[in-house]
């Protein structure tokens, strides 16, 4: 039999299959499969019952793939096992054949095994076995069985069993759900606390930085403040100044209206004086026949040419440039000023012109 298997595996490899050693999905290259009757199915078919079910699985999985099985007699019901190598053939267009040594390309899921089974007793009742045509549910397959004394043996799970665990895994599919529920509320509930974190922390540095612009603007203020106070005392200080400056200014014009209130005065008795002169000179000089006025306005102007350039000498030699820069003005620079001009003043009226 171990002859057969290598040259099937052989057979494959050399038609392109691939063999997996390394891993948990290891290739898997033989397999048993087990088939049993009982003793009313193979009633009237003692001598032909195991062949009948080789040929049926030869038909189903190939002739090449059936390499050998074996009787048991052991138990209640009489059951062969037969080894089987899962080498699937496929022909392609060229002509050529592909295999895969691949058992899920023969049992695929557990609703194509159940069509199996049930193939199988198709047959059987095709060669007048007596047998059901529908399988036995799998829980009460996998339960397990009596032998031939009647003793039950417990090889799987019952049907109360199985509903059991299978609530039990329902239940805890739940529970899983919810934790894993549970757990996503946690994440969103941690990524929310960081973010209030964060948020938290970037709003504290941002007051510190507020604090810090503050103090340093308070800081402005207070210098601000104090240079504020410091010009409040010089405006007052020169305000003061002021004050002493208007009442010592209004002091000297007081004293400057009065003298010119005396100017005013001698000015006016001047030119009554002058003009009572003049008409004495016209008087006396139709007298005497004599222009008296006439050559004394020409001795006065005379006069007055000289006195004028006099005048005009002492003044370019008593004036300062910039007055105001050299020194304060006082009352009496006030008084000769207005002294002077009265002079100039004087001298026109005594022009006769």
């Amino acid at each position: 039999m171990a002859n057969s298997i290598n040259q099937r595996i052989r057979y494959a490899k050399e038609h392109g299959a691939r063999i997996s050693t390394k891993g948990q999905n290891d290739t898997v290259i033989a397999r048993p499969l087990i088939l049993q009757l009982d003793e009313e199915s193979i009633q009237g078919h003692e001598d032909t019952w195991a062949w009948d079910l080789i040929q049926i699985l030869e038909d189903m999985f190939g002739k090449e793939n059936v390499l050998g099985f074996s009787i048991h007699k052991d138990e209640t019901n009489v059951h062969i096992h037969v080894l089987f190598v899962p080498c699937y053939e496929e022909k392609k267009t060229n002509g050529k054949v592909k295999c895969t040594l691949s058992q899920t390309k023969f049992f695929r899921n557990p609703k194509q095994l159940a069509g199996m089974h049930k193939h199988i007793r198709k047959e059987l009742l095709d060669k007048d076995y007596k047998i059901e045509k529908d399988n036995k549910p799998i829980e009460q397959q996998l339960a397990g069985y009596y032998d031939k004394q009647g003793v039950w043996h417990q090889q799987g799970l019952t049907p109360d069993q199985l509903k059991a665990i299978t609530n039990r895994h329902k239940e805890l599919d739940e529970k899983e759900r919810e934790i894993m529920l549970s757990k996503h509320e946690l994440d969103i509930l941690s990524q929310a606390m960081a973010d209030v974190q964060e948020k938290a922390q970037a709003t504290q540095e941002n007051l510190e930085n507020n604090m810090r612009i503050f103090e340093c603007q308070q800081t402005d203020f207070e210098n601000e403040k104090a240079n504020l106070k410091t010009q409040m005392q010089a405006v007052l200080e020169e305000k003061e100044k002021l004050d002493k400056i208007r009442k010592s200014t209004n002091d000297m014009l007081e004293r400057v209206y009065s003298v010119s209130d005396v100017c005013k005065k001698i000015l006016q008795e001047e030119h009554t004086l002058n003009k009572d002169f003049l008409d004495f000179l016209d008087r006396l000089g139709q007298k005497n026949n004599i222009p008296l006025r006439e050559r004394v306005e020409q001795l006065f102007k005379k006069f007055d040419k000289e006195r004028r350039e006099l005048l005009e000498k002492k003044h370019r030699e008593t004036t300062i440039p910039d007055y105001r820069k050299s020194r304060q003005r006082t009352m009496d620079d006030v008084i000769t000023q207005f002294a002077r001009q009265k002079d100039d003043e004087k001298a026109s009226e005594f022009d006769f012109c």
